[in-house]
């Protein structure tokens, strides 16, 4: 019984973990003077071949809602110094 406990805890923390950030609001530490604006952050993904649609701040994250080339529905949990996708969500 607490060997089946142990396996559903660790496999709940395995799907929770890609959605920390966005949960907790935490993506950097870095001061937002640190940040890139949302126009860079949606430039970077647009070079990646996304139809960006709206950037938003939330907590210590931008919030990207994006398409892809296919028409997929992205919302994506982004760190706002690097401009690095930190979780992502696919809706097709």
């Amino acid at each position: 019984m607490k060997t089946m406990n142990v396996r559903l805890a660790a496999a709940v923390a395995l799907i929770a973990l890609p959605f920390a950030a966005h949960a907790t609001g935490s993506c950097t530490t870095e001061p937002k003077t640190k940040w890139m604006q949302d126009k860079e952050v949606s430039s970077q993904l647009e070079k990646q071949g996304y139809q960006v649609k709206r950037v938003k701040t939330e907590g210590s994250c931008y919030e990207v809602y994006a398409l892809d080339k296919k028409g997929n529905h992205h919302e994506m949990v982004v760190n706002p110094v690097d401009g690095k996708p930190v979780s992502e969500e696919v809706n097709e």
